[in-house]
């Protein structure tokens, strides 16, 4: 019996990895919680990069470009084990991909912990699981002309690129995504007994889409620049409407060059 992509079971992790809860995979892109990634950089013997389009039913950026393979980590599997595995779902090829770096990727589309790998291969690819529309076999100065007309996955773009051997001056003048970090402390708090002015600023936020690091001594979330105003605004609203002592808030920017996938 054949699963449905949204119910396929997946890892929820803390920022090392460690599992926290098994979850359905369409809670995880809902709640934007935490998971485990991988991402295969494909190149040639003639230096090219293999870039794909994405299938226009995927969960996340639909029929936009990526720079590699890759996807997320099934329970129980190693990062090693799930490169070979999203080689042959994808591009249909058998290959054992070598380590490049590991790290993190946190914004409002997804949140990852990833690691990277790298192939030599020329082919011929197949697309037999119909997550891939379209690939091709892109030079520097062809890809800086694809980034110039094409919608690009924008982790991948920020994250991935600086290790694609040739082509760093490609990325060098792709701007960043900005995301910020907002940590609140509401008072008083009682541990055991936190009361409604400390869970009403969190099920605002969750209201607008958006899961939270709940804890005793702060709580935190990750959002976009653009919404970083109406989330401080929920969080002091639902505070001190609910009988709310003192608000604490610091939001800062999260440096985004970090290694990681991005929406996979």
């Amino acid at each position: 019996m054949s699963v449905s992509p949204g119910d396929e079971l997946v890892e929820h992790v803390d920022a090392d990895g460690a599992v926290i809860e098994v979850v359905p995979r369409s809670r995880m892109r809902r709640q934007n919680l935490r998971h485990r990634s991988v991402a295969v950089i494909v190149t040639n013997s003639r230096g090219e990069l293999l870039v794909h389009r994405r299938a226009d039913d995927k969960d996340v950026f639909p029929g936009w470009w990526d720079l590699a393979a890759g996807g997320v980590v099934a329970v129980g599997e190693t990062y090693a084990d799930a490169a070979v595995r999203e080689l042959a779902e994808e591009f249909g090829i058998d290959a054992n991909p070598v380590f490049v770096t590991s790290g993190h990727h946190d914004d409002v589309h997804a949140r990852e912990v990833c690691h990277v790998f790298r192939v030599l291969h020329a082919g011929p690819f197949r697309f037999d699981d119909g997550e891939v529309a379209e690939a091709r076999f892109v030079m520097p100065h062809e890809l800086a002309e694809l980034l110039d007309h094409e919608r690009f996955v924008p982790g991948s773009v920020r994250m991935i690129g600086p290790y694609i051997d040739g082509f760093e001056w490609v990325f060098d003048r792709v701007p960043s995504a900005t995301v910020h970090r907002v940590e609140f402390t509401v008072e008083p708090f009682v541990e055991g007994s936190p009361g409604r002015h400390v869970t009403e600023p969190l099920e605002a936020l969750r209201a607008l889409g958006i899961e939270v690091d709940f804890g005793p001594f702060g709580s935190g979330c990750v959002t976009s620049s653009e919404r970083a105003g109406d989330v401080v605004a929920a969080i002091v609203s639902a505070a001190l409407s609910n009988g709310a002592t003192h608000v604490n808030i610091d939001v800062a920017e999260i440096d985004a060059d970090g290694g990681g996938g991005g929406g996979r």
